[in-house]
C-alpha cells in the first residue's frame, strides 16, 4: 500500500468564498472502503443525513513508503490561517507519513514554504472514523 483514500465531508451550506466547513471523516486502505462510509455517513449519521453535504474522496501517498513498515496509521501535517470570523482558511496538507519523527522534520521545511499562522500534526488510525458521532447545528 503506498496510497489511502482520506474521505471529506463538506458542509454546503455553512460553506462560502474562501471557507469550506469540512469534516476530516478519515484515512482508508482502499476506495472502496472511503466510498462506503461516505454513503453511510449521508444516510445515517446526526448532521450529515440532515443538512445539504458532500463527499470528496482524495487519493494521497505515503511519503517513504516501505513493505518492511506496517502501516496502521498515518501522520498528516495541516497549516492555516484564521479570518476574521475565526473560520480556518488557506489550508495546506503534506503527504501522509508513517513515522512521526519523519512528520516533525517535514513541518519545518513546510513552514518555510507555506506562510500560515498555525500547524499542527494529526494522526489517523487508518480504516477508522476520526468523528464517529455526526454533529448538530445551534
Amino acid at each position: 500500500m503506498k496510497t489511502v483514500y482520506n474521505l471529506i465531508i463538506t458542509d454546503l451550506e455553512l460553506s462560502y468564498k474562501n471557507h469550506s466547513e469540512i469534516f476530516n471523516i478519515g484515512y482508508f486502505t482502499t476506495y472502496e472502503k472511503a466510498l462506503e462510509t461516505a454513503e453511510r455517513y449521508l444516510k445515517e449519521i446526526e448532521g450529515f443525513n440532515k443538512y445539504c453535504c458532500s463527499y470528496n474522496i482524495k487519493e494521497k501517498q505515503i511519503y517513504n513508503y516501505s513493505n518492511e513498515i506496517s502501516a496502521e496509521e498515518v501522520f498528516v501535517i495541516v497549516g492555516w490561517n484564521v479570518n476574521d470570523n475565526f473560520d480556518e482558511i488557506d489550508i495546506v496538507e503534506s503527504d501522509c507519513f508513517i513515522l512521526y519523527e519523519t512528520a516533525l522534520q517535514k513541518l519545518d521545511d513546510m513552514k518555510r514554504e507555506c506562510n500560515r499562522t498555525e500547524w499542527c500534526i494529526d494522526k489517523y488510525k487508518l480504516d477508522e472514523c476520526s468523528l464517529k458521532d455526526g454533529f448538530i447545528r445551534v
